[in-house]
């Protein structure tokens, strides 16, 4: 899959505000990528098709509406409580639980890509990303608040360098230029995404994020197309 950030950028949501309840959620959902990442999630869901998105923790569903901007896909979605308060689209399926006390953990060697935002400690973060890895998941995850705390911050740095993108500057934490302590970042298990920056200063931000394997094979899955 190809992520190009302008075209991230350009996508419009406010069709999709109409499915959000809570107010401060209906301005959130088509706020600019790279301070909110509803953009990227929506995104990624339009360029598959016919599959199956994996949301652990969907608190009041605005991740999930927007995931939901392709139809011909479904969004399992998991929380250990209820508390969704949007419009549920027909393609988004609801299940209340820690997915591994459920025994659903299958599902997510099942997902295109999986969208984890729970409570942002590292511990549940990490359990997730060892049982992809260990049943050699194919897919890819979206990490949200990679930065958000030392658990977090501590949880990244587990993860090798030559999976792994932070993806910031359209997801979760550029805030009027500044980036906060939000953060998104991917883990690429198959190897198949390729970044499309835009601009020399967006290609040197992603450099600066690759450090040391810049270099290494993974450096085709990064371009600069100014």
């Amino acid at each position: 899959m190809d992520i190009v950030y302008s075209r991230v950028r350009d996508l419009d949501l406010s069709p999709m505000v109409a499915n959000v309840t809570r107010k401060e959620h209906q301005k959130l959902i088509n706020d600019p990528a790279g301070k909110e990442h509803y953009k990227l999630l929506a995104y990624l869901s339009k360029n598959i098709d016919n599959g199956l998105i994996v949301e652990l923790g969907t608190h009041n569903g605005t991740s999930s509406v927007a995931m939901s901007i392709n139809k011909s896909n479904t969004i399992i979605t998991y929380d250990i409580k209820d508390v969704y308060s949007a419009k549920k689209p027909e393609n988004v399926e609801c299940r209340i639980g820690n997915i591994f006390d459920l025994g659903q953990e299958e599902v997510l060697l099942k997902a295109n890509f999986i969208f984890l935002d729970t409570a942002h400690l590292g511990d549940f973060e990490l359990q997730v990303y060892e049982y992809l890895r260990d049943n050699n998941y194919t897919g890819f995850i979206v990490y949200d608040d990679i930065h958000w705390s030392k658990g977090m911050v501590d949880f990244w740095k587990q993860i090798p360098g030559e999976i792994k993108y932070d993806v910031t500057e359209i997801g979760h934490g550029v805030n009027d230029g500044q980036i906060n302590v939000c953060g998104t970042g991917i883990v690429d298990f198959g190897g198949k995404l390729f970044l499309y920056f835009q601009s020399q200063r967006l290609y040197r931000y992603a450099a600066s994020q690759l450090k040391g394997w810049v270099s290494g094979w993974r450096y085709d899955c990064v371009h600069d197309i100014s």
